[in-house]
């Protein structure tokens, strides 16, 4: 999801985290994978209501739940139109599928009718994969293990798009084809390029 369909504003969240009370919050937030009380949340192992208790004792002092939650949204800019466009007119001829390492504030804002101007993320999608669900975290070959089996995928006959070299190197391992995306990058020739070749 980040840094392929959406742009990562990495800077902006730890500005918003920053001026919250998580003064290290630089440490924590990372392009790829998160650190501490942040890797817990996007890997399952704590709820929202748990991260917010939990944040505001990290920060010693109590935080507003609206206050972490946006912090948490800005982290990324809701999909470009075009992409949107571009995922409608694969889905005619391919299965789509989101495997992303997230948590429940951006994906229930994601799922929800006004993160894009059409409407719910999911509806671009087979299937969305999220990490927080099923207790597991790209690069981990047991993410991918999973939706290989869950979905019914050939793993040769899948393009695995990520932006980040980690994530991968894993889809390779699990026998995928792959295209390693820039952040903030149009990627769509580059794309018809290796469907059509």
């Amino acid at each position: 999801m980040g840094g392929v369909l959406v742009d990562v504003q990495r800077a902006r969240a730890i500005r918003n985290f920053k001026a919250i009370g998580v003064s290290d919050a630089d440490k924590l937030i990372d392009m790829y994978y998160h650190k501490g009380l942040f890797f817990n949340f996007e890997n399952g192992d704590i709820d929202t209501a748990g991260f917010c208790r939990l944040l505001s004792e990290y920060a010693g002092k109590p935080i507003p739940r609206e206050d972490i939650e946006n912090a948490w949204r800005s982290i990324i800019d809701p999909p470009p139109a075009y992409k949107l466009e571009y995922l409608q007119q694969l889905r005619k001829k391919y299965k789509l599928y989101l495997l992303t390492n997230n948590n429940p504030i951006i994906i229930d804002w994601a799922s929800s009718p006004d993160y894009t101007s059409s409407g719910s993320l999911s509806s671009y999608f087979d299937k969305m994969y999220i990490s927080y669900q099923m207790k597991c975290m790209k690069p981990d070959l047991k993410i991918f293990r999973m939706l290989i089996e869950d979905a019914g995928i050939i793993p040769a006959e899948t393009l695995f798009i990520d932006d980040g070299e980690c994530n991968i190197q894993a889809a390779k391992k699990s026998g995928m084809a792959v295209y390693l995306a820039q952040n903030a990058s149009d990627w769509r020739n580059e794309l018809n390029l290796m469907i059509n070749d």
